[in-house]
């Protein structure tokens, strides 16, 4: 990744790095401002959750307790203490005798307490009184199927429903009473050797569902009354099955007033904050769901996300146009910089400002002047090292040619043959013209020839080989210029390594130079000097026009030219071999027309 990076063009890395930061910072306001958010959304919604469980625990307290005193106040009327004397002493045969005057007491009683539906008299022989329900006492099994009788205290007992309450539900709390007619007191609890009686509250669930429901807030999943052991009383299972949990039950059943804590189930989390009721040991339970906490909170991310997009896009706009403003002249640099490879910067580009990369531009303008004045000065140097290499390689003459050409130019004036001599001296001149023409690096074609068979004259006067040399000359070529002392080392070569050891009149074949100078392809002078001796080793011909090694020590012929060709033409020239022993042997020299 940070190759990738740092591959990138300035310009992109400074928008990919604009929109890192910007995504990267937003991104963490983001996340902070979504924990703060959802901290301060559970802090507040368990502020009000205490609130409301320790309001409700406190009115649902000072009611059941009203209704403990009410009921009270209730059971010691007529005919209520004479009803449970007669079921304490297996007196009671029907409920017909009391109905008119219970009827009225309980009118009241239930009027003054919404919470309160019904109210059942009953012993354990089953016989029950009902002030508002006739007949129901055919129904006690369906409508109390625990064994009641099982709890010495006032008790609390699950919900229940039926159609006959005409309610939704109801919730059954259960007095045990005893008439001591003695005292003519009643006492809340079984009077031993006696048939049990009950007094049974029959308390509306919706009544407290509609109590709860105003006591909720929008954040509340469920608030409800739960018993000593944490079930729900006033909710259904198939409304809230949270609820009814097992862990949920638990954590209520072993909490304290004012608890609050989180229960974790298999779908989400639940917020759990309750108080105690001081009657039966009953609990207010209120229950908040994770995810209605984070349902806000995602409104919130919600408009981070549009936010970031906003800045997205608002950062790769300003990016690529901070990155353009600031590349530009990043762009000219490197414009320079390519034009200075391509050798095609002839236009200078002024640089007017003077921040850091203005002053960059200006100080390679002028490393540019300073490197080509040094450039220019270089080239000189090297032109004028080259020429006098050319010059001092080109004007090197053999002086035993030279030696053994004024002694065969004596011998011939001892004899006699003053003509021979005369002939003799008049090639040495023309080949010494051209040989030491000093300060001329190029001649003509036509005096390059010229010059070879001045020389070939003299090396047949040398000896009774008698070489036969034919030229052949392209006539448009015949002016142009081509480095001078070309030919000669060439024809040389052919003497000493084509003809060496030839014996005048047993010659394999008559001995024979060619030189056929004409036109090649991409505007070239091609140069062909071929003989018919023994033959050229090509590999060793090779070697010898290859810099700095040991055969181009040794064959001197072909090293000079090859120097002095690098030295004029630089790498537009080719030298090339072809040999076929006693027939055709060829060295072939492409050169540039025009230099």
């Amino acid at each position: 990744m940070i190759k990738w990076f740092a591959n990138l063009k300035f310009r992109y890395q400074l928008v990919t790095g604009m929109i890192f930061i910007t995504s990267a910072a937003l991104f963490l306001i983001g996340q902070v401002s979504y924990f703060y958010f959802y901290e301060r959304n559970t802090n507040e919604v368990l502020k009000r959750a205490g609130s409301s469980v320790e309001m409700a625990g406190d009115s649902l307290s000072y009611q059941f307790n009203s209704l403990s005193a009410a009921t009270n106040h209730l059971l010691v009327k007529e005919p209520f203490p004479q009803m449970i004397a007669a079921i304490n002493n297996y007196n009671f045969t029907g409920y017909a005798r009391y109905f008119t005057t219970a009827t009225a007491v309980t009118d009241s009683f239930l009027q003054n307490h919404d919470l309160v539906t019904n109210v059942l008299v009953c012993g354990d022989d089953q016989i029950m009184f009902s002030p508002t329900s006739l007949g129901i006492s055919s129904h006690f099994d369906k409508l109390l199927p625990e064994n009641i009788w099982q709890y010495p205290h006032i008790t609390v007992l699950p919900t229940r429903f039926s159609n006959m309450f005409g309610k939704k539900g109801v919730i059954p709390v259960s007095y045990p009473v005893s008439s001591i007619l003695s005292s003519k007191h009643l006492a809340y609890q079984d009077i031993p050797n006696c048939r049990k009686a009950r007094f049974i509250l029959l308390v509306d669930t919706e009544q407290i569902r509609d109590y709860f429901n105003r006591m909720s807030n929008r954040y509340t999943y469920c608030m409800y009354l739960a018993d000593e052991n944490g079930q729900p009383l006033d909710i259904t299972e198939k409304e809230y099955p949270d609820a009814f949990l097992p862990q949920i039950c638990k954590w209520v059943a072993d909490g304290s007033p004012g608890q609050e804590g989180t229960v974790q189930t298999e779908n989400e989390d639940l917020f759990l904050t309750m108080d105690k009721i001081k009657f039966c040991n009953l609990n207010v339970v209120h229950m908040t769901k994770k995810s209605a906490l984070t349902g806000d909170i995602k409104e919130i991310r919600s408009f981070f996300i549009l936010v970031w997009i906003a800045c997205f896009l608002a950062a790769v706009l300003l990016s690529l146009a901070l990155s353009g403003l600031l590349t530009r002249n990043l762009r000219v640099l490197g414009t320079i910089i390519r034009s200075i490879n391509d050798k095609t910067y002839t236009k200078r580009k002024e640089f007017n400002h003077t921040d850091e990369i203005s002053l960059l531009g200006v100080q390679l303008n002028q490393m540019y002047d300073t490197i080509q004045l040094q450039l220019l000065q270089i080239k000189d140097e090297e032109q004028k090292k080259a020429m006098a290499e050319i010059q001092m390689m080109s004007e090197q003459i053999n002086p035993h040619f030279l030696y053994n050409t004024l002694e065969c130019i004596h011998f011939q004036i001892l004899n006699g043959h003053s003509k021979t001599a005369e002939g003799m001296l008049e090639s040495l001149g023309k080949y010494l013209r051209t040989t030491l023409s000093f300060g001329k690096t190029m001649i003509s074609v036509e005096k390059e020839v010229e010059h070879v068979t001045s020389y070939m004259e003299i090396m047949n006067r040398h000896s009774s080989n008698g070489i036969q040399l034919e030229t052949q000359i392209d006539p448009l070529l015949k002016d142009c210029q081509i480095m001078k002392i070309l030919l000669q080392p060439l024809a040389e070569n052919c003497i000493r390594h084509g003809f060496d050891g030839f014996i005048s009149g047993l010659e394999p074949v008559p001995p024979r130079i060619d030189i056929l100078i004409s036109s090649a392809d991409d505007n070239k002078i091609r140069i062909e000097v071929t003989d018919n001796g023994r033959g050229i080793d090509i590999e060793v011909a090779n070697a010898c026009i290859t810099e700095n090694s040991p055969e181009s020590q040794k064959h001197f012929g072909l090293s000079n030219i090859q120097k002095r060709l690098k030295a004029c033409y630089g790498d537009s020239f080719r030298i090339t071999f072809q040999s076929i022993p006693y027939l055709k042997n060829s060295v072939i020299i492409e050169l540039p027309r025009d230099i």
